[in-house]
C-alpha cells in the first residue's frame, strides 16, 4: 500500500492547490493563500530528503531501479476512504470519488526523492488561448478541432528529466588531445508518458530557475517518477558525449602524426547528475481512431504540434474541382471534333481515333488539373497564421549545445 498525501487548508481544512499566477498554495473554499517556506515549515516537508553528500553517480546501482513494466497500485483516499486505483510509475492521482488531489509520497521520498523541480510560469488558461488563437484561423483542419470538447484533455504534467555534467577528455598516445565540459545535457528519465520527440520539441528548459523539490508543487498536476534509471540514463549520454569530444592532430618533428595507427581513448571524468522535475502542458486529440499532440513548455510557453489532418471538406472539393476540369476539357475537345465525325463513316479506324481522344483527355491534362485543383483548394483553405513549431521526429540533442 502506498503512502499518499494531500495539502489541506490550515483555516478550513479544505485542500490546496498549487495557483501559478501567484506562486503560492491556494485554498479552494477560503482562498486563502500560503508561500512555499510556509508549507515547507508547516507540512513537515523535507522529513524525507535525501542525505546532503547523497550522490547519485555513486549510488546508481544502489537506488531503486523501475520496474521493467507499470503494475497497477490500489490506495485509499485520505479524505473519503475511497479506493485509489493507478500506475506504479505514476506520482500523483485524482480520487474519482471526492475529486481531492493526492500525492503518492512514496514516488518521492528518500534517495528517489527528485532534487529539483522548475514550478509552471504558465497557465492551463494561457494554454488553452495560445491554442485556440493558432486553431481559429487555419481552414484546412476538421471541425472537431475548433470545438470545446477538442480542450477537455488539457493535462499539466511534471515530466523527470535527468541533467548529466561531466567532462570528456580524448588522449592520444597517452597524452592529452582536447576535452569538452558537458553542463545539464538532458535525458528524459520516463518515456512512457511523453515521447522524446515531443520533449525535445520543447527545449529548452532553464535549469537554473529551478527550485528545490517541494511535493507543493505537484498538487492538482499529473506527475510521474523516473522509469529510465541513473546507470542507464549515462551509460547512452557518454555514447553521445565521447563522439563529440574532438581529437586534434598532433605536431611532432617530422610532421603530424597518423591518427589511424594511434592509440585513442576517450575517458569521462567529473561526473554529476540531478533529477529535475519539469512542467509539460499536453493536449492530446484522437480524431478517427488517431492520436494528434499539441504541448507546451509550462516554463517558457513554447507550443508545438503534430501535424494536424486536412479538413474532409478540403479532399471533397478537390476531387470536385479536379471532376469538373476532367469534364470541361473532354466536352471541349468532343466539341471540337464533333463536325468531323458526324460528316465520316464510323468504321475501326474512326472508332481507335476517338478512344485515343477520350484517353488523351484523361491522360494528357493530368498533371495540369491536379495543380490546378490543388492550388484552389489551398486558396479557399488558406492558413493565415504562422503554423506552430512541428513536433520534430527522430530528433536528438547535440552535445555541442551544452558546452561550457
Amino acid at each position: 500500500m502506498s503512502d499518499v498525501k494531500e495539502f489541506k487548508c490550515p483555516s478550513c481544512g479544505a485542500p490546496m492547490y498549487y495557483d501559478i499566477d501567484r506562486k503560492s498554495m491556494s485554498c479552494r473554499f477560503c482562498k486563502n493563500t500560503y508561500d512555499i517556506e510556509y508549507i515547507r515549515s508547516h507540512f513537515n516537508e523535507g522529513t524525507d530528503e535525501k542525505s546532503s553528500d547523497f550522490d547519485w553517480i555513486k549510488r546508481s546501482k544502489a537506488v531503486w531501479e523501475p520496474y521493467v513494466n507499470d503494475k497497477i497500485e490500489e490506495f485509499d483516499c485520505p479524505s473519503c476512504g475511497g479506493k485509489i486505483i493507478t500506475a506504479s510509475s505514476t506520482g500523483t492521482a485524482k480520487c474519482p470519488f471526492c475529486s481531492h488531489d493526492v500525492i503518492i509520497s512514496s514516488d518521492f521520498k528518500g534517495d528517489i526523492r527528485p532534487d529539483k523541480v522548475i514550478p509552471f510560469n504558465i497557465s492551463k488558461k494561457e494554454f488553452a488561448d495560445k491554442y485556440t488563437e493558432y486553431i481559429s484561423d487555419i481552414k484546412n483542419v476538421p471541425k472537431y478541432f475548433k470545438s470545446k470538447n477538442a480542450l477537455a484533455n488539457i493535462t499539466g504534467c511534471y515530466i523527470p528529466v535527468w541533467g548529466y555534467s561531466c567532462t570528456c577528455e580524448s588522449v592520444v598516445d597517452s597524452k592529452l588531445n582536447s576535452s569538452i565540459t558537458v553542463r545539464d545535457y538532458p535525458i528524459l528519465a520516463n518515456d512512457k508518458n511523453m515521447g522524446w520527440n515531443v520533449f525535445y520539441s520543447m527545449w529548452p528548459f532553464n535549469f537554473n530557475e529551478a527550485d528545490d523539490f517541494n511535493e507543493s508543487y505537484l498538487t492538482g498536476f499529473y506527475a510521474s517518477r523516473y522509469t529510465i534509471g541513473a546507470e542507464n540514463a549515462m551509460r547512452d549520454a557518454d555514447y553521445r558525449i565521447k563522439v563529440a569530444c574532438p581529437v586534434n592532430k598532433l605536431k611532432s618533428e617530422s610532421g603530424t602524426s597518423d591518427l589511424e595507427t594511434a592509440d585513442i581513448k576517450k575517458m569521462i571524468h567529473n561526473r554529476e547528475l540531478t533529477y529535475y522535475l519539469v512542467p509539460v502542458w499536453l493536449l492530446n486529440i484522437t480524431y478517427e481512431k488517431a492520436n494528434y499532440t499539441i504541448a507546451m513548455n509550462g516554463q517558457t510557453g513554447k507550443m508545438c504540434a503534430d501535424s494536424l489532418p486536412d479538413n474532409p471538406l478540403y479532399h471533397r472539393l478537390y476531387k470536385i474541382i479536379y471532376l469538373i476540369l476532367q469534364l470541361a476539357e473532354f466536352a471541349a475537345v468532343f466539341l471540337y471534333f464533333k463536325p468531323y465525325l458526324f460528316e465520316t463513316e464510323i468504321d475501326s479506324e474512326i472508332i481507335g481515333i476517338i478512344v485515343m481522344i477520350i484517353l488523351a483527355c484523361i491522360f494528357v491534362p493530368l498533371v495540369f488539373n491536379v495543380m490546378v485543383s490543388s492550388l484552389i483548394c489551398k486558396i479557399l483553405f488558406f492558413r493565415k497564421r504562422k503554423k506552430q513549431d512541428s513536433i520534430e521526429k527522430k530528433r536528438y540533442f547535440y552535445v555541442s549545445d551544452f558546452l561550457e
